[in-house]
């Protein structure tokens, strides 16, 4: 993972001020296409039948969230559909009006969570940190 310096005001704890972090870099999020180029080149399937199995498989988990049910998605994790809700003092208050806030938890798996801690980290040569110069000591 290509990783940049970026500068960033520090407003609490006890080193507040401007401080240098690290960042992961962000590339463009790669599409449901390059998806189906990847799985052509490593399989039987054509393109076209990876990126229609792919379409499937999305509405098949979206069918399946929409329901209220968890997706395990093999070594990825598990998706599921979670809310809050306000406690209310009686049987007859707690009803949907008492939902707040309804979101999609991640899970990730163990083999996910133990191959993510092993990701090789690269400063970017070519950063340019926010504001300032590039380093001279290169």
């Amino acid at each position: 993972m290509l990783v940049i310096r970026v500068l960033r005001k520090i407003s609490v704890g006890p080193n507040k001020g401007m401080k240098y972090l690290l960042r992961p870099k962000r590339r463009k999020p790669i599409g449901f296409e390059e998806l189906a180029k990847r799985i052509q080149a490593h399989c039987s399937l054509t393109k076209a039948d990876a990126y229609a199995a792919m379409l499937q498989m999305e509405e098949e988990i979206f069918a399946e969230l929409m329901e209220g049910n968890s997706v395990k998605l093999g070594s990825l994790g598990t998706l599921t559909p979670v809310f809050s809700a306000k406690a209310v003092n009686t049987l007859e208050e707690a009803n949907e009006k008492t939902i707040t806030r309804k979101f999609l938890r991640y899970t990730a798996s163990q083999e996910i969570r133990k191959a993510i801690k092993n990701i090789p980290v690269e400063l970017d040569k070519t950063d340019q940190i926010k504001g300032l110069q590039p380093s001279s000591n290169k």
